[in-house]
């Protein structure tokens, strides 16, 4: 092995080992994919139908295409490849676009790579500083944090102008932010929490937590339902609406722990009186318990993500009964939103992409992420859109009560930090609040030892602060 070689390995090594002292999973759970495996051919698959296009979007679409493909004096033809980490299905949508680009596009030919997701995180920094990387990847928000430590990406608000990020909702575009730096653009917008209802049992849902506590408490009166409200009771994934909606986040505008906060220990004590005070959610609840007392009719609340949505319509994980989505009540002691956790899929730049190869990357990425594109992500997986204009004329969304449902909690929404200090911050909240609602810790004392721990493990990975 080259001097060179061990020198990049360890350096990859230090900073994966960095991030697992203080890693944990987040509340979303990656969908298993199999090992890397080189794309195929494009494969054909059905067309999305595609929203009735407004004067508006066509005017858009209209700019969108000032900005073509490079077309290299020499006449070479230029190739790009992208790593992803999707499943088989999407995988398939993903290949039928890239063939729509190539044929729009033929100087251009794009080759997709699928890896496993934490296989790609960690090949690709191996491949960046060995100067073998693809000039595209498509990756979860978090990636930016490790990816933008390596000095491995470009930062997109350099790469692209104010009219092409101006596109995009701010929340979208803020999961992919660290260091006050924007590095990454989504696709499609989502993985957030929003409140779930069963229709024979809730009629209107209250719009702030008082009245809906109380409906909650009559629900169960009236033996209508076992419990108002189940969620995943321990997971801070689910805790992060409220800190939110209390006035906190769990970092700082610099990216550091602030987790000992007014908002954490009131977010905290909020989801203690649900439990202990109001009586409104079951002893104990994990995912799939919470899911299953939803389903079965013993709860008339579930909070639970954009993911499951498709399935609780149709096929074999369908709901027996109507429910109704919404964004969660509106928190009457601060008079704010709940604020879940956000993300998308994101595109990301290499920095191996220079000269001819970079303008063929920002077209290709331009494309992916176009108002057509979208819609057609909206219509085939219902992902909702990043785009401010798909979501505002988009006939799927209108027309759909879950989804319009979906994208009222999404307006509430705050992007979840990609900075690596908040594997620290999930790692510390996790314990501290399991002791809240196993009530052997008051909201104030986890809020400090939260912090604490946040802080040591800040400390022991080096994590730097953007002071």
């Amino acid at each position: 092995m080259s001097k060179k070689t061990l020198l990049i390995l360890l350096l990859v090594l230090a900073l994966s080992l960095a991030v697992a002292a203080c890693g944990g999973k987040r509340g979303e759970t990656p969908t298993p994919a199999p090992e890397p495996t080189k794309a195929e051919a494009p494969a054909k698959a059905t067309e999305a139908p595609k929203a009735e296009p407004t004067k508006a979007m066509e005017e858009k679409k209209e700019e969108e295409k000032k900005e073509e493909a490079p077309q290299p004096a020499t006449g070479e033809v230029i190739h790009i490849t992208y790593w992803e980490q999707e499943g088989d299905e999407v995988d398939v949508f993903l290949d039928k676009l890239a063939e729509d680009f190539m044929a729009q596009n033929p100087n251009i030919v794009i080759e997709r790579v699928h890896y496993a997701n934490e296989d790609l995180r960690d090949q690709f920094q191996v491949a960046s500083l060995a100067g073998e990387a693809p000039q595209i990847v498509r990756v979860p928000n978090d990636f930016a944090g490790p990816f933008s430590a390596l000095d491995i990406i470009h930062p997109v608000d350099q790469v692209f102008d104010k009219n092409f990020l101006g596109r995009f909702f701010d929340g979208a575009l803020e999961p992919a932010v660290v260091g006050g730096t924007l590095w990454g653009v989504p696709d499609n917008y989502g993985n957030h929490l929003m409140l779930l209802y069963n229709k024979t049992m809730v009629d209107e849902v209250p719009d702030n937590t008082d009245a809906w506590i109380e409906q909650m408490k009559q629900i169960q009166a009236d033996g209508k339902a076992e419990f108002g409200l189940a969620y995943n009771l321990n997971e801070p994934f689910w805790l992060a609406p409220w800190i939110g909606g209390f006035g906190g986040w769990p970092l700082d505008e610099n990216d550091n722990p602030d987790l000992d906060s007014p908002g954490m220990v009131g977010a905290l004590q909020f989801v203690h009186d649900l439990k202990f005070k109001h009586k409104v959610v079951p002893e104990e609840a994990d995912y799939g318990t919470a899911e299953g007392m939803f389903r079965e009719g013993k709860a008339a609340y579930f909070i639970n993500g954009d993911w499951a949505l498709g399935g609780y319509v149709e096929g074999d994980n369908k709901l027996p009964f109507e429910f109704g989505v919404t964004a969660m009540p509106k928190v009457s002691e601060t008079g704010l939103w709940p604020s879940p956790m956000t993300s998308g899929k994101y595109w990301m730049i290499s920095n191996a992409a220079e000269g001819d190869e970079l303008e063929a990357a920002k077209a290709f990425i331009r494309y992916m992420t176009s108002d057509e594109v979208q819609e057609q992500w909206l219509t085939k997986f219902k992902r909702l859109p990043s785009s401010k204009q798909v979501a505002e004329t988009a006939k799927a969304i209108k027309d759909d009560p879950i989804l319009a449902g979906s994208m009222e909690q999404l307006s509430h929404g705050r992007g979840m930090p990609a900075a690596p200090q908040m594997r620290c911050a999930w790692d510390a909240m996790r314990p501290n609040l399991e002791a809240v609602m196993a009530d052997q810790m008051t909201p104030e004392e986890a809020a400090k030892a939260m912090q604490e721990s946040a802080e040591q493990c800040v400390q022991e990975a080096g994590f730097t602060s953007n002071q």
